[in-house]
């Protein structure tokens, strides 16, 4: 195996679902991500001799989802957190051993609630870079969604200087402009048009998660359960009674 692939096989032996590359130079390139992500939050600006950066995606199971927000789906998002960031450090581990510069950027780049109400954003958009790497494209709510999962995935990135063959963004268009996720948000924070002309009101998201974390079932996840798009969108879900019962689990 070349290294491309090397890097592959060892993302998926980590649990790791979706691997893609973008180039690290695709951020200065691309429209899309130019006019979205500012310079200081680019791979380059992060390490300097970037050449390729590793998107890696774990999916949220869509019948912990269902129950959301809830205990269970916390607990659950807390555990896909962990397992990115194990494996995008293992990842870049690997490169250095091989000796290559590699750092792993960790999944959320801000402090829990209260960093995202100082600014509803994090320092590395991880979205953009399965976007670049072609994993996906964006859906009404602003998420990346896949053909396997939708936007039912989360995603880590693997910045390094290892030239490594990479992809470009998705071609087709996966969001369906159904509405479901609109019309699901509690908050009214998903706008009727397509990212990135019209953008997912954060702070709105942010408040919603606040309250739910003083209930210790947060995030919510609604707008990512409707969505039809997935291979697993039409998969088993639990009871409408089990799912209440779980919800009961809550404070």
């Amino acid at each position: 195996m070349d290294l491309t692939e090397c890097v592959i096989s060892l993302a998926r032996s980590l649990g790791v679902v979706d691997t893609g590359i973008a180039d690290a130079g695709a951020w200065d390139d691309d429209v899309l991500v130019s006019r979205i992500i500012p310079k200081d939050e680019r791979p380059r600006a992060l390490m300097d001799n970037a050449r390729s950066v590793i998107a890696i995606g774990i999916p949220a199971q869509r019948t912990i989802l269902a129950t959301a927000p809830s205990a269970y789906y916390t607990e659950h998002y807390r555990t896909l957190n962990s397992m990115l960031d194990l494996a995008a450090q293992r990842i870049a581990m690997e490169l250095n051993i091989l000796g290559y510069d590699a750092m792993f950027v960790s999944r959320d780049g801000y402090q829990g609630i209260e960093g995202l109400r100082k600014d509803p954003s994090s320092f590395f958009s991880h979205r953009h870079s399965a976007y670049l790497a072609g994993l996906g494209t964006f859906g009404m709510n602003n998420m990346l969604l896949t053909e396997k999962n939708g936007p039912r995935i989360r995603f880590t990135s693997v910045i390094t200087n290892a030239e490594l063959r990479h992809g470009g963004p998705m071609k087709k268009q996966l969001c369906t402009s159904c509405m479901r996720c609109m019309n699901e948000c509690p908050e009214d924070a998903v706008p009727s048009g397509r990212y990135p002309e019209n953008m997912t009101d954060k702070r709105k998201c942010v408040e919603y998660s606040a309250i739910l974390r003083s209930k210790g079932c947060s995030p919510c996840g609604r707008c990512i359960f409707v969505c039809p798009v997935g291979k697993d969108a039409n998969g088993p879900l639990p009871t409408d009674g089990a799912v209440k019962h779980i919800r009961s689990y809550t404070k």
